[in-house]
């Protein structure tokens, strides 16, 4: 899985958060996407079976003036629905394996972009 997000030097979302599944076409994900330290609430044409281990390669805007930074990881399936859009299915994702400087990361972007899930919001 493959997961770009980025933002201009306003601090603005630029683009639109994409996930690739299996070498599969780029799915634009809707407004509600969520990722955070704990995880990511994604969305897919695919289902997915709930304890399946998925492996990470997520991009973000770098620190420190790099362009782009990549993390990678695994996470495990908890959850799978249909969503409202029926061309879709929403997928809870926990990750196994962050490594706790990713985390920090994974945590500020999240923030300033505004795709923290609601636990996370609290803290």
């Amino acid at each position: 899985m493959l997961m770009e997000h980025s933002k201009d030097s306003t601090g603005l979302q630029s683009k639109p958060v994409t996930v690739i599944l299996d070498e599969r076409k780029p799915v634009t994900q809707p407004d509600n996407f969520r990722v955070c330290p704990l995880g990511i609430q994604l969305y897919s044409p695919k289902k997915l079976p709930e304890f399946e281990i998925l492996e990470f390669a997520i991009s973000i805007p770098g620190s420190n003036g790099k362009k782009q930074e990549d993390i990678q990881c695994t996470g495990v399936v908890v959850r799978c629905a249909k969503d409202n859009d029926p061309s879709l299915y929403r997928i809870w994702v926990k990750f196994l394996d962050l490594p706790e400087d990713k985390r920090n990361r994974l945590q500020c972007l999240s923030k300033t972009a505004k795709l923290t899930c609601p636990y996370c919001e609290n803290f």
